[in-house]
């Protein structure tokens, strides 16, 4: 397409903010590490040409997969972690939208595929990824990962069975459009 360019930047600065030139803004799981939400959506809205719309794909709750390995495996880093996410309700980013001038054309709940992980290494190499080093793979050990494994009920037969070891179970997401009226 020769019509179509991307811009990539923070929620605090990214080329021409406040400029209305998007006609699209896509925020894609990255809601919850932004804990000014109301002034990202602002930026958004001024972003955005008359008739831009914003996308949004965002949890409204930490999955307790998440929430449990965090608590089993990295129990002297859970509060550090746990204050990294700002995870706000479905209700609560629908009144941001609004406030900021948005007017919402579908915001929906919707299931996620479940995260496969093989091996105990893959796990703990998503967890580490996803918090941005902050999971210390370091105090993972062995008794802390049975416990973990019996509470999300692993399987620890993979080789025969061909299932993988850990499995997310469906978690729910929430989905946003609105656009930017005149």
């Amino acid at each position: 397409m020769t019509n179509l360019s991307f811009a990539e930047g923070s929620s605090t600065n990214f080329l021409r903010m406040g400029s209305n030139a998007y006609d699209i803004v896509f925020c894609n799981f990255t809601l919850h590490w932004m804990p000014e939400k109301q002034q990202v959506l602002n930026d958004m809205f001024s972003s955005l040409k008359v008739g831009g719309k914003i996308a949004l794909h965002y949890n409204d709750h930490m999955p307790p997969f998440m929430m449990n390995a965090f608590k089993e495996l990295n129990l002297e880093k859970v509060e550090s972690i746990f204050q990294m996410y700002h995870i706000e309700p479905k209700s609560r980013i629908e009144q941001y939208c609004l406030s900021a001038g948005f007017k919402i054309i579908k915001s929906y709940e919707s299931y996620t595929e479940e995260l496969a992980f093989e091996t105990d290494e893959s796990l703990l190499n998503w967890l580490w990824s996803t918090t941005h080093r902050v999971f210390d793979l370091s105090l993972v050990t062995e008794e802390r990962l049975q416990r973990y494994s019996a509470l999300c009920g692993s399987n620890d037969d993979v080789n025969s069975s061909q299932q993988p070891k850990f499995q997310s179970g469906k978690t729910p997401l929430c989905r946003l459009i609105a656009v930017k009226q005149s």
